[in-house]
């Protein structure tokens, strides 16, 4: 009998194992499958289930299957520590608020959007599932009070997207080829140029779904690599760090802001009972981010996030990324 139960010991934690470890494999992979797409959300508590298995190991007294499990808990706790380390601040620029918020199809109290913008300080907004009856009711909270500047794309349930500034935007455009659709402006503050994006990649809720999310996530990237001067892309992406593609995104000259502040795991969906952080504020790595924190808005079934941020000197940028009139400011903005 104990024999028995030994071996199915064994058997239980092997199968944990491997289901564990298969995950770990995917995420590096970056696979489209719809199922592991979800599951990879959970990879922060991955660590767990290993743990688990090295248990039944220890009972079934296999000191190799103890030793794999232990290493295997070691491997993915390692895969979340950046999450919680801060990077060194060497930005010497002008501080930026900005304020990313998914409005639940155009549901979310707008009067608690505005008051967010006015306590958290915000320089930017960028909302995602924008209908032209939110722009109406953003405008009469007063959001044009404090963010006068604004290229929106307002749409039926959750295809609109919109931008607010407080400094004048140009350039204001949709983003073609997406699922959604996103908007993009430029600014200028204190001399340094902005690239501004309000985004929002599909959700990947079907098969084919999915595959828009995989192509949004792509693409975004590409347009990045061609902006000019300092990139902010905030917004709901849908993805996780767990997501090779948002890693990919978010690499190689640009950066999450929230792993960049060491800000950890915190989650923003879905709001009443938070399990993956969706929500993301992504800046050109010259961008120093100092706290980024999520907000509660009522009525939205995502949290917000606010980031802190701090711009380089415009005299530590490229002549490309510095307007050359930085004394004037940029004439015109972008209309809804």
């Amino acid at each position: 009998m104990r024999r028995v139960l030994r071996t199915s010991a064994v058997v239980i934690a092997s199968g944990i194992l491997a289901f564990s470890t298969g995950m770990l494999v995917a995420r590096e992979l970056g696979v489209t499958q719809i199922t592991v797409v979800a599951f990879l959300v959970g990879m922060p508590f991955a660590a767990i289930p290993a743990a688990v298995s090295g248990g039944l190991f220890a009972l079934a007294r296999s000191k190799v299957g103890v030793a794999v499990s232990l290493t295997a808990v070691a491997v993915f706790a390692a895969v979340q520590v950046p999450s919680f380390v801060a990077e060194d601040h060497t930005a010497a620029g002008t501080e930026l608020t900005v304020l990313t918020i998914n409005a639940a199809h155009g549901e979310a109290d707008a009067a608690a959007i505005v008051a967010q913008v006015r306590s958290t300080d915000a320089d930017v907004l960028a909302v995602q599932e924008l209908t032209d009856e939110e722009v109406s009711r953003l405008v009469a909270a007063g959001l044009e009070e404090v963010l006068p500047h604004s290229v929106t794309a307002p749409r039926p349930v959750a295809d609109g997207t919109g931008l607010w500034s407080r400094t004048p935007l140009t350039d204001g455009e949709e983003l073609p080829d997406f699922g959604f659709v996103p908007v993009r402006a430029r600014t200028i503050v204190d001399g340094v140029g902005l690239t501004l994006v309000s985004f929002h990649a599909m959700s990947p809720a079907t098969p084919r779904h999915t595959e828009q999310w995989d192509r949004d996530l792509a693409r975004m990237r590409d347009l990045m690599n061609g902006y000019p001067g300092v990139v902010v892309v905030a917004g709901d992406f849908n993805a996780t760090g767990d997501h090779r593609q948002f890693r990919s995104l978010a690499s190689d000259g640009f950066q999450d802001a929230a792993d960049a502040a060491g800000a950890g795991l915190f989650r923003t969906f879905p709001a009443s009972r938070p399990l993956a952080r969706l929500d993301h504020v992504v800046t050109s790595d010259g961008v120093d981010a100092l706290e980024v924190n999520p907000v509660h808005i009522p009525d939205s079934d995502h949290l917000g996030v606010v980031a802190h941020l701090r711009l380089p000197a415009a005299e530590d940028l490229p002549s490309t990324s510095v307007d050359q009139n930085r004394g004037s400011s940029m004439t015109g903005g972008g209309g809804s």
